[in-house]
């Protein structure tokens, strides 16, 4: 198993700001840490060494890669081109690599929108007089090009918020121990790691079967969907997307290879898997048409809206007296896939019910959808569910057999059901 699931942690700020000694530091320090080399239109200064410092390249050839999809960012910044190659940075992270960009506040921006599991850092000198005699004492531009940086530092700052971690890079010693102890502090965070050993080895037997998942493909899809009734209003439900997130870092740590559906979650996605944003039914259910055949498992924890409004209103809808809104049903994703699809891979469902006769639907659901099994988790039992941290249930095959999970954080829970959902496999049960 990968103890260390790739990541991608990018250095930004002002030109001058100090950020290229921060990233080369880290790369340094720590052995598992790659720089990313960007391309850039812009000449080869001093020193500088081709494919070292930068990639350089003309301005055509630049927008050729731009067209071919080539960039995993890239913006214009005092007048050249600057971008991040795709592939290096994803190369680098499947093999579990943390991946260190040093680039502007708009290509990181990008990043975050992209790569939304990535870690911001902006860098900051600590005073406006201190940036401009950093970038004078370059001797590389002359007074304009200095003056048209410290204009667009004014600019950059506006984004400081968008960030994860802000450092002021006053004292360099300082600067250097701050930046190690926040890439200490990422790789330390439960969404960032590997499911602990340590922890498996108390109930092992409960873990078995996790062994099957590496090298297979996993689909996970996860959090809520929106379903807009106007520019400013949806449809939706409560789910944080806690447990599909939780499913997905379980079938990364076992080895899978995941692909990550999600709607419009309030927690952090997970690294080291690939991701799809959606928001609402239809976009999820276009985003799984054509990966489901490609895969050993799809995982549908997600909690898609069952409907949506009728009609769309182009605006904001004004406030006046009584508002009637007629609703249709979204796309029933599941019967849908198993309706289209000629080679439907095997399917864990979840349900969340109500009442006494919860698990009564969630069997018949599971029936229902083609599932292999069903993960029922009682939505009135207390301090579980929506929104909550924890969860329980029984999983439920369609052999008849079905396990129990007590009360307990979803991370562990998600470990158990990839555990069991590997063993129910591993007895022959593929189809």
């Amino acid at each position: 198993m990968n103890n260390s699931p790739g990541q991608l942690i990018v250095l930004a700020g002002p030109s001058g700001a100090g950020k290229t000694t921060l990233a080369h530091h880290l790369v340094e320090r720590f052995e598992f840490t790659a720089f990313s080399v960007s391309t850039t239109t812009r000449p080869l200064r001093g020193s500088e060494i081709e494919g070292v410092d930068y990639f350089f390249v003309s301005r055509e050839e630049f927008r050729r890669r731009i067209e071919s999809g080539y960039f995993l960012e890239y913006a214009e910044v005092h007048g050249h081109l600057y971008g991040t190659s795709r592939e290096l940075v994803a190369e680098e992270i499947s093999r579990g690599g943390t991946v260190i960009l040093d680039i502007d506040v708009q290509g990181a921006l990008q990043i975050k929108e992209a790569f939304p599991a990535s870690i911001l850092i902006f860098i900051l000198p600590p005073s406006p007089g201190v940036l401009s005699g950093r970038l004078s004492s370059r001797n590389t531009d002359d007074p304009e090009v200095v003056q048209r940086r410290m204009e667009m530092a004014a600019w950059e700052i506006r984004w400081i918020g968008s960030f994860d971690y802000y450092l002021c890079n006053s004292r360099l010693e300082d600067s250097l121990l701050n930046v190690e102890s926040i890439l200490r502090g990422c790789r330390l965070k439960m969404v960032n790691t590997s499911f602990p050993q340590e922890v498996i080895a108390f109930t092992p037997d409960r873990f078995a079967g996790l062994e099957h998942w590496h090298g297979r493909r996993v689909i996970v899809t996860s959090g809520p969907t929106r379903e807009a009734l106007d520019r400013v209003r949806y449809i939706s439900n409560r789910s944080s997307g806690r447990m599909g997130c939780s499913m997905a870092m379980a079938f990364r740590d076992a080895g899978a290879d995941v692909l990550f559906i999600s709607g419009p979650a309030c927690i952090s996605h997970p690294s080291g898997v690939d991701t799809v944003p959606v928001e609402t039914a239809q976009e999820m259910l276009d985003a799984l048409v054509s990966e489901v055949e490609k895969a050993d498992l799809l995982v549908m924890a997600a909690a898609v809206s069952d409907f949506r409004p009728s009609a769309f209103h182009d605006g904001k809808t004004e406030r006046s007296g009584t508002l009637r809104i007629e609703l249709e049903a979204t796309p029933d994703i599941l019967s849908e896939l198993d309706r289209t699809m000629d080679n439907m891979c095997p399917v864990m469902a979840f349900a969340l019910e109500f009442g006494p006769d919860g698990e009564k639907r969630a069997l018949g659901k599971m029936k229902r959808k083609g599932a292999a099994a069903i993960f029922y988790n009682p939505g009135d039992a207390p301090g579980t569910g929506m929104e909550a941290s924890s969860n329980q249930g029984k999983l439920f095959f369609s052999d008849g057999s079905y396990v129990e999970v007590k009360r307990s954080s979803k991370r562990y829970i998600a470990e158990l059901l990839t555990a069991a959902m590997g063993r129910y496999f591993m007895k022959g049960n593929e189809s």
